[in-house]
C-alpha cells in the first residue's frame, strides 16, 4: 500500500502516525503554526514550553487546556481578552487576517457543538446516538451523560437515553 502512496502521501503518513503516538501517550502537539512539535510533559503540567532543541521546537510556551499563550486563570478569560486586543487597530496583512478569522470561526463552532468532558475537559462533539458519552481521549474515557454531564449512571439511563 505504501508504495501505491508515494513519497509525500506516505510522508504525511508517516508524520500522522508520529502525532497520533504522541497524543496516544498522553503528549501534547505545540500549537504553533508551521511546528507542531511532539511533547511529552507531566500529566498534571498546564504550562507547556516546546523546548527549540535538535533543530526542533519553537519556544512558544503555552497552555495545555486551551493552547493559547500560556495564562494564569481560566482560560476562557484569556478568549475575551484577546478579543478586546484585536480591536485596538493593529495592522495586519490580509492572509494574517483572514486566518485568523477562520480560526475565530472554528473557535466559535467547536464551543457551540461540543460539551467539555468532565473528566479532563477536551471538547466532545455529540454527532447522533443517545445520550450516554465516552470520552474519545485514550487517556481518560470517561462515561458521562451529554444532558446533565454527571458520570452515566441509571438514573441517566432512565431518565433522559433519547432526549
Amino acid at each position: 500500500h505504501f508504495r501505491i502512496l508515494g513519497e509525500e502521501q506516505y510522508n504525511r503518513y508517516q508524520r500522522y502516525g508520529a502525532e497520533e503516538c504522541v497524543l496516544q501517550m498522553g503528549g501534547v502537539l505545540c500549537p504553533t503554526p508551521g511546528c507542531g512539535a511532539g511533547l511529552l510533559p507531566e500529566p498534571d503540567v498546564r504550562k507547556i514550553m516546546c523546548e527549540p532543541s535538535n533543530g526542533l521546537g519553537c519556544g512558544f510556551v503555552f497552555c495545555r487546556e486551551c493552547k493559547e499563550e500560556y495564562h494564569d486563570g481560566e482560560c476562557s478569560t484569556l478568549f475575551n481578552m484577546q478579543g478586546a486586543i484585536a480591536q485596538k487597530g493593529y495592522m495586519m496583512d490580509a492572509h494574517a487576517a483572514m486566518q485568523a478569522r477562520w480560526e475565530e470561526a472554528s473557535k466559535e463552532t467547536i464551543k457551540k457543538t461540543t460539551k467539555p468532558c468532565p473528566s479532563c475537559h477536551i471538547p466532545v462533539e455529540k454527532n447522533g446516538g443517545c445520550m450516554h458519552m465516552k470520552c474519545p481521549r485514550p487517556q481518560c474515557r470517561f462515561e458521562w451523560c451529554w444532558n446533565c454531564g454527571s458520570e452515566w449512571n441509571r438514573t441517566c439511563m432512565g431518565d433522559h437515553w433519547f432526549d
